[in-house]
């Protein structure tokens, strides 16, 4: 037995009663946990490194764009008839 090594299944009995009463029913994630197992996520796109990469990158890109349509639609909503935009346009009056 190599003391602390996470290979091993021979621990001592305190630490299995200890491992069987802590974690039993109080995992906060769970949930979470099952729907992305549900998915298959990891096995069709996390698994492999290029299309690992590439779901890095689209979401990052979709993110990024989301987020900023977001803060300029709730600027634009609270500064609504001071933007320039709002302001109507004037003819010049001709001689």
């Amino acid at each position: 037995m190599i003391p602390g090594s996470p290979y091993t299944t021979q621990y001592p009995n305190f630490i299995w009663r200890w491992l069987k009463s802590t974690r039993k029913g109080k995992d906060l994630f769970a949930p979470l946990f099952y729907i992305l197992n549900k998915t298959k996520l990891y096995d069709h796109v996390l698994k492999h490194n290029n299309r690992y990469w590439m779901f890095i990158m689209a979401g990052g890109c979709l993110s990024s764009y989301t987020l900023s349509e977001t803060c300029n639609n709730i600027w634009k909503s609270i500064n609504k008839g001071k933007l320039v935009a709002d302001l109507p346009y004037t003819y010049p009056v001709e001689d």
